[in-house]
């Protein structure tokens, strides 16, 4: 029996505080003691969650009711049973921690869509002409506005419009553009040519044949992006990339250029930046290479295929045929891969920013010639191809490349741009001039009667600069040896970088070469030093010559 303390003489300690369950008790009393302290304030007298007031704010309607203390806007809306929409705007958010008396907002957000065909104006395009008098004008095309279907969606709050955009856009019809030809004074005597010329001028393709002073359109959409440009070695069907309304980059058309009655053919061929190019012969038989478009800079991811197809004149698919899988092979392989045809259409040369090599279109097989040391340019949004070219006989190809010809150490040297020979059949290569630039572009002439070739290339002006720098177009023999200045002569003027054209003739004395100058189509003869201007509205972006 224990005396005093915490019990009288008349009470016993219960059986269950007996021993070491005595020690549980004033554990259990502690822990309760420490927990009581937290929830305090949460018990009212009567051992009940307190209660706070929420008003909430709907559709010009208010409701007041209360919820748990340390609510969030969330738990409170459901547990006064208020219904919302995802979209709906709430106010505050639903993860803030109400307090006494709080208002919650809720706007309703609703959408509408809507669709309406509307008109494309056509655009009006002016084109001069020497062999109309001066001062005449005529319409050589008349527009036509196109229509297009578009969807609007529009954003109600509480019923109010608050906003409207157009979502999506289909186009029914393509606006055909207005064009113009107007007289001017003739600058410029006109001159016998060979073989014909195609030039883009204000997105549409107009032809040249036998003479410069006769101009005659034959694409005038207005819509050409120049990214490819081809006619068949008849001389009978264009190949022509068109710009498109929807998420495709371009389209592949091809026209039959002497009848003028034909109409365009979509060949339904999508994202062609790099290649597309007629085989030779009379069947309609193209060669093509394809891109990814991505939202990002520059636009496409370049899959570095090679693919065939075979229409009819109508544009009917006869037979499709993967040559070369898409592939991601080497460094900047994003940018992509340019090819070049040999004039039987059996092999083709092909050029990425780390190799050159050869196809065999028959049998798909595929070989590196060398490689090319990549140009680094960092955090850029384009990569450098190298400059790559036929020989006239066919037996070797000429080509740009930096640092060693191996392609296998560095350079930094940013005016180590070079132009090197490569023997197809047995692989062997050397360096045949220095120092021409970034962009040199060599150019094989045709062989000539008389059994000569030569190489027509860029030369930059300022080395330590050749990305950014002028050049001058300069012709050399096909060893290398014997270079000049061929245009322009005037050492403070300069052309942009580009592929000059040979004239289709074997004749040296005849030949010409064709380059875009100030906009303008230029024939510059590299043996003679004569050189015309041919051109004068200064919009030429794209011209072939075969």
């Amino acid at each position: 029996m224990i005396s005093g303390g915490f019990f009288s003489k008349q009470k016993q300690i219960p059986r269950f505080f007996r021993g070491g369950n005595l020690l549980f008790f004033f554990s259990f009393l502690l822990i309760f003691s420490t927990t009581a302290c937290q929830t305090v304030d949460f018990l009212n007298r009567t051992g009940s969650a307190e209660k706070i007031t929420v008003n909430v704010e709907k559709g010009g309607n208010l409701l007041t009711g209360t919820c748990a203390a340390g609510s969030t806007v969330e738990q409170a809306l459901q547990e006064l049973k208020v219904k919302y929409q995802p979209e709906d705007i709430i106010t505050p958010v639903l993860s803030t921690v109400l307090s006494e008396d709080t208002t919650v907002k809720i706007t309703s957000v609703t959408f509408e869509e809507e669709q309406k065909e509307q008109p494309i104006p056509f655009k009006s395009l002016t084109v001069q002409n020497e062999s109309i008098p001066e001062g005449e004008t005529y319409i050589i095309q008349a527009g036509q506005n196109g229509s297009e279907k578009i969807t609007i969606k529009s954003t109600y709050e509480d019923g109010v419009l608050v906003s409207q955009v157009t979502s999506e856009r289909n186009v029914i019809r393509d606006a055909v553009p207005e064009i113009l030809m107007y007289g001017v004074k003739a600058e410029h005597a006109p001159i016998q040519i060979p073989g014909k010329i195609v030039y883009i001028s204000n997105g549409s393709a107009w032809l040249l044949e036998n003479t410069t002073g006769n101009r005659i359109p034959i694409v005038t959409s207005g819509d050409l992006d120049g990214r490819v440009l081809d006619l068949s070695s008849d001389g009978e069907w264009l190949l022509y990339s068109r710009k498109t309304q929807n998420d495709a980059i371009n389209s592949l058309w091809m026209l039959h250029i002497t009848d003028w009655n034909a109409k365009p053919i979509d060949l339904r061929i999508s994202n062609v930046i790099h290649f597309a190019a007629w085989l030779p012969g009379e069947a309609r038989r193209l060669l093509y290479s394809t891109v990814t478009p991505q939202e990002s800079a520059p636009g496409w991811k370049a899959n570095n295929d090679l693919l065939f197809r075979l229409v009819s004149d109508t544009g009917m698919l006869m037979e499709d045929e993967t040559i070369i899988q898409a592939n991601d092979e080497g460094p900047y392989s994003w940018w992509g891969t340019e090819f070049y045809l040999s004039k039987d259409g059996r092999t083709l040369l092909y050029a990425t920013p780390s190799s050159i090599g050869k196809i065999d279109r028959l049998t798909g097989e595929k070989k590196e010639l060398t490689k090319i040391q990549p140009y680094e340019k960092t955090r850029s949004d384009w990569a450098w191809i190298p400059g790559v070219t036929w020989s006239s006989d066919e037996t070797a190809a000429f080509f740009a490349f930096h640092g060693e010809i191996e392609g296998t150490t560095k350079s930094y040297d940013p005016t180590d741009f070079n132009i090197g020979k490569i023997n197809l059949t047995d692989g062997q290569a050397a360096e045949i001039k220095s120092g021409t630039g970034l962009f040199s572009q060599p150019a094989a002439s045709p062989l000539f009667e008389d059994g000569s070739s030569y190489i027509a290339y860029m030369q930059t002006i300022s080395p330590l600069q050749s990305e950014s720098s002028r050049y001058r177009i300069m012709l050399m023999d096909s060893d290398g040896g014997n270079a000049k200045a061929v245009f322009p002569l005037d050492e403070e003027d300069y052309v942009t970088p580009q592929r000059v054209i040979w004239s289709p003739t074997t004749v040296a004395n005849q030949s010409w070469i064709a380059i875009i100058y100030k906009n303008n189509i230029w024939l510059v003869n590299p043996f003679t030093g004569i050189y015309n201007q041919i051109t004068i509205d200064q919009s030429v972006t794209k011209m072939i010559w075969k």
